[in-house]
């Protein structure tokens, strides 16, 4: 009895010690969500997480303020881009933060990274447009969808694409795109997921757009520019 006690303990143990973040409720999007995009479509499963949690013994050095659980404070599940665009700023759930906006071990973090385990699926924030879902070194398999009003979205380093997602496709918020992966420039399975903003129409495409901090907007609370 001892001994199975002691196996229980240990398992016990390795299981908290694995875990990214605690299961958690989620909130329901608002109809503005969609109603901001230039594009209907349907909308997904997807309901964005209540909260978002740094990851335990992350070591991360753009940290937001958290409390005893880890928590981020201040947190808004949906919030409002530049007035115009109602989005999610974490299109996962019970996913954890390995790494937040900023400056990062002498280079620019130009978006969030988050894990989950088992790696979660990855669903679109806002109704859009796709306009790429490719391969590239840096970010692996990815994609950027076009929100309208100039505001994009970028995810990156998944697996593998959800079937049928490819360049000039509708979507509507909250359906899957891919699971997080470690493809491309990546140390381990989570997606990056960036909010940019400005005219994708250039030379470079998404690469001369403008990123921002996703969780730097302020929440959604009931009136939009584009509603």
């Amino acid at each position: 009895m001892r001994q199975i006690a002691l196996i229980m303990f240990v398992v016990l143990i390795w299981a908290t010690g694995c875990a990214t973040s605690p299961r958690q409720a989620t909130v329901k999007p608002p109809p503005a969500i969609s109603a901001t995009a230039s594009v209907s479509a349907e909308q997904g499963p997807f309901q964005p997480d209540a909260n978002l949690y740094l990851c335990p013994n992350a070591t991360i050095t753009n940290a937001l303020a958290h409390d005893s659980r880890n928590r981020v404070l201040n947190f808004n599940p949906v919030v409002l881009v530049d007035g115009k665009v109602v989005i999610t700023p974490v299109p996962v759930n019970n996913a954890c933060m390995t790494s937040g906006f900023g400056h990062r071990s002498g280079r620019d973090h130009n978006g969030l990274d988050l894990k989950s385990s088992p790696p979660g699926t990855i669903y679109s924030a806002a109704p859009g447009i796709i306009r790429e879902a490719k391969y590239s070194s840096g970010f692996g398999n990815y994609v950027v969808i076009d929100h309208g009003q100039g505001v994009f979205t970028r995810y990156g380093h998944m697996a593998h694409l959800a079937r049928g997602v490819q360049s000039g496709q509708k979507i509507g918020f909250g359906q899957p795109l891919g699971v997080m992966g470690q493809t491309g420039n990546a140390t381990g399975i989570h997606v990056h997921f960036e909010i940019l903003t400005g005219n994708y129409n250039t030379p470079k495409r998404s690469f001369g757009l403008t990123p921002r901090n996703p969780l730097s907007f302020p929440p959604y609370t009931g009136q939009a520019s584009g509603s």
